[in-house]
Parts: structure tokens; sequence; C-alpha cells
């Protein structure tokens, strides 16, 4: 319903972009496609789970200043939104011990074959050392690197109402 109001009001302001009740009648129906699309925990919390929700969410949280800069209660929406996403945004680790295991151990595993290949004088095991280790720790980097926004989608999931 959010969806095709959004639709139908912009359609309309794209015909009259100076009309101010539909510049502000097209920032509550962006409010409300946000609320509309946010998942809810059991306990009555709208909560980001997904990329679709935030892209939703960055969305009313640019456009809705720009179209009522005037409606305090629009603006603080707007500015708590933007807030949850700038805070979702940060990255952080996940299970930072193991990574660092992992991370320090394909370190020192690349280092001794470089060592090696420097002491045997052969170049391809340089090489090939470096590389590895390289791809190792890009490859620990993907595994436990997550954005905010992921790991508490994570663990909201059980909480989630179906």
């Amino acid at each position: 319903m959010s969806e095709q109001a959004v639709g139908q009001l912009e359609q309309e302001l794209a015909q009259r972009p100076g009309d101010p009740e539909l510049r502000q009648r097209l920032a509550w129906a962006l409010k409300q496609r946000v609320e509309d699309s946010l998942s809810v925990t059991v306990y009555d919390v709208r909560v980001i789970t997904t990329a679709k929700q935030r892209e939703i969410c960055r969305d009313a949280a640019t456009r809705i200043p720009q179209l009522a800069p005037h409606d305090q209660q629009l603006a603080v929406f707007a500015a708590d939104l933007a807030d949850d996403l700038n805070t979702g945004d940060t990255w952080t680790w996940q299970s930072k011990p193991v990574a660092l295991t992992l991370g320090i151990c394909a370190a020192a595993v690349g280092l001794a074959l470089v060592l090696v290949g420097a002491f045997a004088d052969t170049i391809p095991l340089i090489v090939a050392a470096a590389v590895l280790s390289s791809a190792a720790l890009a490859g620990v980097v993907l595994a436990f690197r997550r954005q905010q926004w992921q790991v508490s989608a994570k663990e909201l999931q059980p909480l989630l109402r179906p």
C-alpha cells in the first residue's frame, strides 16, 4: 500500500514540484514505507535486517528532509534513521580471536616460505608464498569482517516475527 502511495505521489510531484502540501504528503508516505518495510521483533521493535530495507531507509533519510524541511517530527525521524544507518555501516570483526589467530598463521607461514625461498634462491617460491599468504589474509578478512547491521540482523533473527 505505502509503495503504491509513494509511486503515485512521486508522479504527482513531478507534475507539481513546488506544491508544499504534496511534498509533505510524499514525505509522510516515505516514512510509512520505511515502517512497513522493516522487520518486527516479538517485542514490537522495528529493525533493519536486509539490504533492501537499508535501501528504503537510506532513500527516506535523504529525501524526507528535502521534501519537508519544516516538519519537526519528520526531521527527527529522518535524523534518527540516518544515525541508525551510519551505525550499521561500521565494520566489525566476528570471532576476533579466531580471525587474529588465522591471520597470524597465514602471515607466519607466508613469511617462512619467503625466507625458505630466499635462502634457496628460488624466486617462484617467494612469489607463490607472497601470493598465497596474501590470498589467505584476504580470505580471513572476507570471512570474519561484517557490517554492524549484518551482525545485528543475525543476532535478532530468532526474535523476528514470521
